[in-house]
């Protein structure tokens, strides 16, 4: 099983190195649009388009790191609940439910951008393809769901060492 939490650990790092790149080009792409804008009267052809499908890219990228160290905003509803076992229950359900969007979300978005490379949707400025930006976030779902999914076994397993997202904590310890 530490293969596989080391494994999952890599992947949502990669992931996520990439969605700071993706940040990063944003950073630059907006200043540089802004400057030649300002001073030039040249603004940069498509630059709103470029900025939005990047933004998409780092926030999809990111889901599963951020899930992995427990850094989603989460509001506490249950704590007046004094039972741990009703507790546990509700944060499996809980996470079963998160599994099941993020399935959902994974498996629609792979199929509108199924849709969108046959019907060729492009961007509407610079005539970027979307669909791999569809494939990206269903991507970035999917390895949120495996995030969720290692979290719920080591939640129903009892493994008290990393708590994971399922309770509220990490999902992996470092």
């Amino acid at each position: 099983m530490d293969s596989y939490l080391k494994s999952i650990r890599f992947i949502t790092r990669s992931l996520c190195l990439i969605g700071a790149l993706c940040l990063t080009a944003m950073m630059g792409l907006t200043s540089s649009d802004v400057v030649l804008r300002y001073f030039f009267n040249r603004p940069i052809k498509g630059s709103y388009d470029i900025v939005g499908l990047l933004g998409a890219v780092t926030i999809a990228l990111s889901i599963g790191y951020t899930q992995l160290n427990g850094r989603h905003v989460a509001t506490e509803f249950i704590q007046f609940i004094k039972s741990r076992a009703i507790q546990g229950v509700v944060r499996t359900v809980g996470c079963l439910l998160s599994i099941g969007m993020y399935a959902i979300l994974a498996w629609q978005c792979g199929s509108v951008g199924a849709q969108f490379r046959a019907a060729g949707r492009v961007s509407d400025t610079v005539q970027i393809p979307i669909y791999p930006l569809l494939y990206i976030v269903a991507l970035g779902c999917a390895v949120n769901c495996l995030v969720l999914l290692v979290d719920l076994f080591r939640s129903l397993l009892g493994d008290k060492s990393s708590g994971g997202a399922c309770n509220g904590q990490n999902v992996i310890s470092k």
